[in-house]
């Protein structure tokens, strides 16, 4: 069977009653279950954690890991578009994906997105100050940054942690060995972020169609 390639198109306009794919089933995927069956979309989605959050309101989850090529491509014959809930999907399946399904966001953004590093440069390419930070790549690099920001600050994985996971507050220099030891196990750069001060939190969240259509929503939260 020759698989169709689903290209990227801004009229597209998938209807009630199509299907959603979604890679990730986590809290956020079942949220978008919920409210996309109550307007009468289908969903499946993909995710290596059995009775997944999102799976568990969805038609049909697929266990498997996000790196799973087959699993992935099952994911695209049944789904009439597919997204991503979360950033720790893989790029490079999303990429492949895009030759074989309709995958509006595209995998740029998830690729700069679900790397720390990249995620800071990609901020400052467009003109916004980040937090103070540093590429950790020894022990030693780690204790002259620690001593340049001051503690406490913080070490974090550049991929996969979320939630609090893959990060350690250093609060003084001698946990510095036990820091590293400890995230550089996870396999991927490191960076450490100097703590900042600060009077509240914004959070924006920002959606575009396909059509160019932009919209966006502002919450603010005072901190003491």
């Amino acid at each position: 069977m020759t698989r169709e390639t689903k290209a990227y198109d801004p009229s597209k306009v998938i209807a009630p009653g199509g299907t959603i794919g979604v890679l990730g089933g986590g809290q956020l995927g079942r949220m978008l279950a919920l409210a996309g069956r109550a307007m009468g979309y289908r969903f499946v989605t993909l995710d290596p954690t059995p009775d997944a959050p999102c799976g568990q309101v969805a038609d049909k989850q697929i266990t498997a890991a996000y790196h799973d090529i087959q699993a992935a491509r099952e994911l695209a014959e049944l789904a009439d578009v597919i997204t991503y809930e979360f950033e720790n999907v893989d790029a490079e399946v999303t990429s492949l994906l895009m030759k074989e399904s309709y995958v509006p966001q595209g995998s740029q953004l998830l690729y700069t997105t679900q790397h720390r590093l990249r995620e800071k440069r990609a901020i400052e390419a467009a003109g916004v100050q980040v937090a103070p930070y540093a590429e950790i790549t020894s022990l030693d690099g780690l204790r002259e940054a620690v001593e340049r920001f001051g503690t406490p600050c913080v070490l974090k994985t550049a991929t996969g942690g979320y939630d609090g996971k893959g990060q350690w507050v250093i609060r003084t220099p001698e946990e510095v060995p036990e820091a590293y030891d400890t995230l550089s196990k996870a396999g991927t750069e490191l960076v450490l972020e100097q703590f900042v001060h600060f009077s509240k939190e914004l959070s924006v969240i920002a959606a575009r169609s396909p059509q160019g259509r932009l919209r966006a929503s502002l919450r603010r939260r005072m901190c003491m």
